[in-house]
């Protein structure tokens, strides 16, 4: 069920929230079949954990695993962008920059799901430009459990405008070519942003 990703990606069901089978079946109009197979699909990739009895419950994550979830994203995103200076076409580069550009708009009216959405275009077509399949499949199964929390950070002050600069270093970097520069400004951009959402729950353990 992408519809169902979607909303625990984008924040709509946040950490530890408990998935009802049947009020689910019944919200996207379908039987609780594809409801079980969304959550199988899910849990497989870290989003949910299934309790059994207990229910559904959409994952918790520690500081430090959120930690290492980030690091490693962060590697293989920076390998992607080293191989995408290398291999982009023109065209993708492109669809690149407008993302981009669009992250830029959605920062002037302060649209935090605009610049999230256009964020995701970014990535997306930096990935797309490496032209490694592996490389492509880990990062899917290796991003989803860091998209609740790398969405939340955009709400912070200054942040849609820092990353809005970090992604213009990369493009410039990927634009000439310069692949050791890419690989280290998309992996500094990344880890940063799991540094800062580990910061931001440790601060709210304390508070507890």
């Amino acid at each position: 069920m992408v519809a169902l990703e979607a909303q625990i990606v984008n924040g709509m069901r946040g950490p530890g929230v408990r998935l009802d089978e049947r009020a689910l079946a019944e919200e996207f109009g379908v039987s609780r079949t594809p409801i079980r197979e969304a959550f199988r699909q899910l849990a497989s990739i870290g989003l949910v954990q299934d309790l059994g009895r207990r229910g559904v419950l959409v994952s918790k994550h520690c500081a430090s695993d959120l930690l290492d979830a980030f690091l490693v994203v962060a590697e293989l995103e920076g390998v992607a962008a080293r191989l995408a200076a290398q291999r982009i076409t023109s065209e993708v580069l492109k669809a690149a920059h407008q993302a981009n550009e669009l992250c830029h708009q959605a920062v002037l009216i302060s649209d935090v799901a605009g610049f999230n959405a256009a964020n995701m275009t970014f990535h997306n077509m930096v990935i797309k430009g490496a032209k490694n399949r592996l490389l492509h499949d880990q990062l899917e199964m290796a991003r989803p459990v860091i998209f609740p929390f790398r969405h939340h950070i955009s709400t912070l002050p200054g942040y849609m405008e820092k990353s809005l600069d970090e992604h213009s270093e990369v493009l410039s970097a990927l634009s000439t070519g310069d692949a050791d520069r890419a690989q280290r400004l998309m992996f500094m951009h990344v880890n940063l942003q799991g540094e800062q959402v580990v910061s931001l729950l440790r601060l709210l353990e304390k508070s507890k």
